[in-house]
């Protein structure tokens, strides 16, 4: 079982801090592909970061679907059933 979902949401919002260079504030709903440019070279470096932090597989196709952290973190709670 993961952390808690305000566990989630920080180490979510870390992990893409560390990996992109923005000068821009990275709350929950930022919008990764609008408000932060990344592509989808860039969602997928924040996705295998996620894996590896949280010792996961997350699908491609699941992160096609989600934008913000707080999107990240609902799939991680859906999928690993997070309280």
């Amino acid at each position: 079982m993961l952390e808690d979902k305000v566990e989630i949401i920080e180490k979510v919002i870390n992990i893409i801090k560390e990996n992109i260079e923005t000068d821009e504030v990275i709350i929950r709903s930022t919008n990764l592909r609008e408000d932060l440019d990344l592509d989808s070279f860039d969602v997928l470096m924040i996705m295998n970061e996620i894996d590896d932090e949280f010792s996961i597989t997350l699908e491609e196709e699941d992160f096609q679907k989600v934008n913000t952290p707080q999107e990240i973190t609902d799939l991680l709670k859906a999928k690993y059933e997070v309280k």
